[in-house]
């Protein structure tokens, strides 16, 4: 198994909202995510974060090191609880040092143990920008996810249209990986705080 860095994956709070704040601006995070939006307000921010209660179909989780920095944001959208499968994605960023270290391939291990292990589900997909070799690696080489396919120009970004690679990975080779690995995750037990 490759070697990982210590990451935990907790519930946001509100305490949360500056961080996340810098995250939702960070210019490389924005640069690298599918999705678009304004930059955020303080009070844009607090609006966001009290509509979460209400959405039974995302679950967010704030990515933090082994001494409790937090670096990044990842969770499940979309959560189809009769077919078993989600959506995931990973951000990192909003501080210094967050990205380059291995934080997103543990993270994306730990919201993997906690998909199948735990939550029950089958499937986990994602959208990557094809602009994006970081999180194309982290989740298909470094994590065992599968491209599925390749929207064309699909994403306007920086001034032109951009591929959507589409990329998912089922439970049972989820399971193969952790069988090649020697067992049960050593992530998983730790992987909530």
């Amino acid at each position: 198994m490759t070697s990982r860095p210590a990451v935990n994956l907790r519930p946001l709070e509100k305490s949360d909202l500056a961080y996340l704040r810098r995250l939702a601006n960070d210019p490389e995070v924005r640069e690298n995510v599918v999705g678009w939006d304004w930059p955020l307000s303080d009070a844009g921010q607090e609006v966001w974060f009290s509509n979460l209660a209400g959405d039974s179909s995302t679950r967010r989780f704030i990515i933090e090191t082994a001494t409790g920095e937090s670096v990044g944001l990842t969770g499940f959208w979309d959560i189809d609880w009769r077919n078993r499968t989600a959506m995931t994605a990973i951000k990192l960023g909003g501080t210094d040092g967050a990205r380059g270290r291995g934080y997103g391939a543990a993270a994306i291990r730990a919201i993997m143990d906690f998909a199948f292990l735990d939550a029950g589900f089958n499937r986990l997909h994602a959208t990557i920008l094809a602009t994006n070799p970081r999180s194309l690696a982290a989740f298909v080489r470094k994590s065992g996810w599968t491209e599925e396919g390749r929207l064309r120009k699909h994403i306007w970004k920086n001034g032109e249209y951009v591929d959507l690679v589409q990329i998912g990975i089922l439970r049972s080779e989820f399971v193969e990986q952790l069988d090649r690995d020697g067992g049960a995750s050593k992530i998983h037990s730790e992987s909530f705080s």
